[in-house]
């Protein structure tokens, strides 16, 4: 079932999730559909706990035509919400706490060379890494540019 609404640039969509067990409600931008150059328009929509992914194929009327469910959660963010171009996997699942925990010391170890590579001060980047933690949104980051660290001769001071 979904109710188009001529004054909003959005259409929501109600369909069934059989992982949750529930009816739940989409949001879907009118662009997304109206633009599309074939159909049906695939969307994924982010839910639940533990986090999982509904995909709805909608035709041109706004009528779901198939859904499909995908456990595996990954989100790219772009460089301009997460330092660096980081990959961020959303949400520790309670049976990783152990890993959580781990994390916390790998955070910390990271928040140091995150420091040398922004250039910013190894307490801010701890706080920002820390505050993703705790809100749930960091599980791991893998930061996607090589470095090396080196020593500089006198040979490299005079230059």
């Amino acid at each position: 079932m979904s109710k188009v609404d001529e004054t909003t640039d959005t259409a929501t969509i109600q369909t069934f999730c059989h992982s949750c067990q529930q009816d739940i409600q989409v949001k879907l931008p009118k662009a997304i559909v109206e633009n599309a150059h074939s159909y049906p328009v695939s969307h994924a929509y982010l839910h639940g706990d533990p986090a999982h992914v509904l995909i709805l194929y909608v035709d041109r009327q706004y009528l779901v035509r198939g859904t499909e469910l995908s456990e595996t959660v990954t989100i790219e963010r772009p460089p301009q919400t997460v330092p660096l171009n980081a990959m961020v996997l959303l949400r520790v699942p309670r049976r990783y706490r152990e890993t959580a925990m781990a994390m916390l010391k790998l955070r910390q170890a990271m928040a140091s060379d995150v420091a040398i590579l922004t250039g910013k001060s190894q307490n801010a980047e701890s706080n920002y890494l820390g505050a993703l933690f705790r809100l749930g949104y960091l599980q791991r980051v893998r930061i996607q540019h090589s470095y090396q660290y080196s020593i500089p001769t006198q040979n490299d001071m005079r230059g």
